[in-house]
């Protein structure tokens, strides 16, 4: 159903039955009016009979008469119509001015009894008391016309919002989008045209979705790629530069000995070999850094914890480097797979790089805790803090490679000041990267995981 024919559809049918509304108050009113005229012919009637008794009664009867005629005259059963009655000597029966009442014209006759006795009749009749109820007729009429608007008017409001009710959950989908998440779907709706933007909405997000999902992919492969050309360079450093400097530490050791007769030189050959000595430690933590193994023979990328002591080790041995380090990871058991190990030690590797160069911190804490179906990482110290967060992300390659990481993972990396400095000072770097579901879980139920929204960065920061 098109939206011009609902709305149309739906004002009919709440215009009838305000229609209806409106005819059956009018009818009730007719039906009061119908009443009154009822109830002021028979009291004309009994007027004429009362008089004509009048005509026909004793001087025992007449008084009686009498009353009943001022009773109808009092009751205003005739509505715009008063008796008057006076005898002969001009004495008032029947008084047809009540108070407040202005008679502008009289019908008269007289009325002769048997016993002589006459009697001035007059009907007098009262053009107020009709333009009060002509007044009434207007008023009424106004007010059911109003009160016919008003209810016509609130149906067609409701109408409307029910018409584009709608709308709000597209508003609500459209703002998920520009967040980036694109895992909302809207159901089908009964109008043509907003079923019409609902299809397109529910295509564009399952394109952005797999756009996204694909950027995701390509980035750890990009990371991939990285951490391969970093595990080659390693090897060529270890195979080719290593030997090179081995032999290098043989011969220095070679001319020391042989030079024990000429002092000057045997001191020239004792600084080659310590020369020899400080570029294969060089080489040594370098390739380190290129290929965490942890202590692993084989090369294979070992447990986080164990690469996160030797990273805070080889920090805390650094000469000059007086910043206090503390080390705090508990994952409840779960075994991480090699590629998430990977990003939380490279993370935290740049992390503590930043806090050492350019912080001027005096302490520094990595934490990394389960919580959940999610690891929660955390890297805060006590130094100047991030003012600019926006211009450090422009500027920072290390905390762009962060970001990149952390979003690899469907995490996404907040930058804030620390937790319980009082003030902006101190940096807080945290993410909260979910973890796969296990194997037989996702065997007995299939389900597509819902998209995370792309990274950004938060002035703030999550719990760890």
């Amino acid at each position: 159903m098109t939206m011009s024919r609902f709305l149309a559809s739906r004002a009919l049918w709440l215009s009838c039955a305000c229609l209806g509304c409106a005819l059956l108050g009018a009818l009730w009113l007719a039906r009061q009016a119908i009443g009154e005229e009822r109830s002021g012919a028979a009291a004309t009637a009994q007027l004429v009979a009362r008089l004509s008794a009048l005509q026909a009664a004793g001087p025992a009867e007449r008084a009686a008469h009498l009353a009943a005629l001022r009773a109808i005259n009092q009751s205003a059963r005739m509505r715009h119509l008063r008796l008057h009655v006076e005898d002969a000597a001009g004495r008032v029966l029947v008084d047809a001015t009540p108070k407040g009442d202005l008679v502008h014209a009289e019908s008269q006759w007289e009325i002769r009894a048997r016993d002589g006795s006459v009697y001035h009749a007059a009907l007098r009749w009262n053009p107020d008391s009709e333009l009060r109820e002509a007044c009434g007729d207007v008023v009424g009429n106004l007010a059911m016309l109003g009160a016919y608007s008003v209810l016509l008017l609130c149906c067609l409001s409701w109408t409307a919002r029910r018409a584009f009710a709608p709308l709000q959950q597209i508003l609500d989908a459209i703002g998920h989008y520009e967040r980036k998440d694109y895992s909302v779907r809207l159901p089908a709706m009964h109008i043509r045209e907003l079923d019409q933007v609902r299809r397109a909405l529910n295509h564009l997000a399952g394109a952005l979705a797999q756009h996204q999902l694909e950027r995701r992919a390509l980035s750890r492969k990009l990371l991939d790629a990285q951490e391969c050309e970093r595990a080659r360079l390693a090897r060529e450093l270890h195979d080719e530069f290593g030997q090179v400097l081995t032999a290098m530490r043989a011969d220095a050791a070679y001319l020391v000995r042989k030079s024990a007769h000429a002092p000057m030189l045997q001191i020239v050959a004792n600084d080659l070999a310590g020369h020899c000595a400080r570029i294969q430690d060089e080489v040594r933590h370098l390739l380190h850094r290129l290929r965490p193994h942890g202590g692993q023979p084989d090369g294979r990328v070992a447990c986080l914890p164990r690469l996160l002591q030797d990273l805070v080790r080889g920090w805390r041995g650094q000469p000059g480097q007086a910043v206090r380090l503390d080390c705090d990871v508990d994952l409840g058991g779960a075994v991480l797979d090699p590629d998430l190990t990977l990003t939380l030690y490279r993370m935290t590797q740049e992390a503590l790089t930043n806090v050492m160069r350019h912080a001027g911190a005096s302490r520094a804490s990595i934490c990394i805790v389960r919580r959940g179906n999610e690891v929660r990482w955390c890297v805060e110290d006590d130094g100047s803090g991030i003012g600019d967060i926006a211009a450090a992300m422009q500027r920072s390659h290390g905390l762009r490679g962060m970001q990149e990481r952390a979003w690899a993972h469907c995490a996404t990396l907040c930058i804030g000041a620390a937790e319980g400095t009082g003030d902006t000072r101190g940096c807080r770097l945290s993410a909260a990267f979910p973890l796969p579901a296990p194997a037989h879980d996702t065997a007995q139920i299939p389900q597509t995981p819902p998209i995370p929204p792309v990274p950004q960065i938060h002035q703030g920061s999550q719990p760890a």
